[in-house]
């Protein structure tokens, strides 16, 4: 990977929001700029949905170097509830910083309906650990 910027690759990434800790999702950042974001579905519906649950497709985005260890990066996810009706999207947008052991920084999803109107938005935090061609704990 010499030469490549160091958010390339296979991460475990840790959510936080505020003092909860969120379920740990699987990304991979490629050279081309190519994001690809997977979460743990199905979730629990918001208080006051009209469903029970709800299942998020992986996350298709891209990223870009923003210095030799900065980076953003945008990916989107659809979602439908228990019975396969679409309930709209999540929007993510992070900037992190690279470290030797991998990247963090803010993120936030922007949730929107099936019409597009902004139904809200969540901020946090990731931290990435690299998924390392040899195994990992």
């Amino acid at each position: 990977m010499s030469g490549q910027h160091p958010v390339v690759g296979s991460w475990r990434v840790a959510v936080d929001v505020g003092h909860m800790h969120g379920p740990t999702n699987l990304a991979t950042l490629s050279a081309d700029g190519t994001a690809l974001v997977a979460f743990p579905s199905p979730t629990s519906a918001p208080p006051g949905s009209s469903h029970r649950l709800e299942y998020w497709t992986p996350a298709i985005g891209s990223w870009e170097a923003e210095g030799a260890q900065d980076a953003a990066m945008t990916f989107v996810a659809l979602g439908v509830d228990e019975n396969g009706t679409a309930i709209g999207t999540h929007a993510i947008t992070a900037t992190v910083t690279a470290r030797d052991d991998g990247w963090s920084g803010p993120f936030t999803i922007a949730i929107a309906g099936t019409d597009g109107s902004a139904l809200g938005s969540v901020s946090g935090t990731v931290t990435a650990t690299r998924i390392g061609a040899k195994a990992n704990p």
